[in-house]
């Protein structure tokens, strides 16, 4: 936003701006190599929590790229398993609907993602869950895509009595039973606008950590 009335840039502090950027972008790699966690922690998570809350989301995860941008590592979860698998648990960026936003760019709104061919199931296996509706976008700092922020509304494989293999289609699911909502293109909005909001604040945490002025 620019300032609400005439400025001019400071002739002193104008030619930093390419050294700030620099520095934040060598903060940011270094802390994505030794802490992923430390860039999330605070702010950001709690800004993700109240915006995964207002689009009714069942859980979120904050994914950051590691591994030299090749696998992506849950950093924070706000579920009820976030400890199973939140910073153990990597993801190809190659594989499934999150790497397909990390490497694309591009967000995506997903609807009955269980039955899609794309969607990697490693992990929804190995916490019993079934992934029905889901929301996922980049998130940019320093320049260029670091991670996804998604947000699911989930079926538990316990709320499926007498399952006895993963549902393929609408038929698979006991009779009577009604799945989640989807998400919207309303609730897509809020998800890009909490990414963006949520980037500034990682940027801005590492411009503290580059002057040494962090709390």
């Amino acid at each position: 936003m620019p300032a609400p009335f005439s400025s001019f840039g400071d002739p002193e502090l104008s030619p930093l701006a390419a050294q700030l950027a620099t520095r934040q972008e060598q903060y940011a790699m270094r802390c994505l190599t030794e802490k992923p966690s430390a860039l999330i922690d605070g702010l950001p998570a709690r800004h993700a929590d109240i915006i995964l809350r207002s689009i009714r989301a069942d859980e979120g995860s904050i994914w950051l790229a590691v591994d030299d941008s090749h696998a992506l590592l849950p950093v924070w979860n706000n579920g009820p398993d976030a400890q199973r698998f939140v910073g153990s648990f990597k993801l190809p960026v190659t594989n499934g609907i999150t790497g397909f936003v990390f490497t694309s760019g591009i967000a995506a709104c997903e609807a009955e993602v269980c039955f899609n061919q794309r969607q990697h199931r490693e992990l929804d296996q190995k916490l019993s869950v079934l992934t029905w509706a889901m929301l996922a976008v980049p998130l940019v700092f320093t320049g260029a895509v670091r991670g996804v922020i998604t947000a699911v509304r989930l079926i538990r494989m316990s709320d499926l009595p007498g399952i006895q293999r993963l549902p393929e289609s609408h038929a698979d699911f006991p009779p009577g039973f009604s799945p989640p909502d989807t998400f919207g293109l309303a609730d897509l909005s809020s998800m890009e606008a909490a990414a963006s909001s949520i980037g500034k604040l990682i940027e801005h945490r590492l411009t503290a950590w580059v002057l040494g002025t962090e709390d």
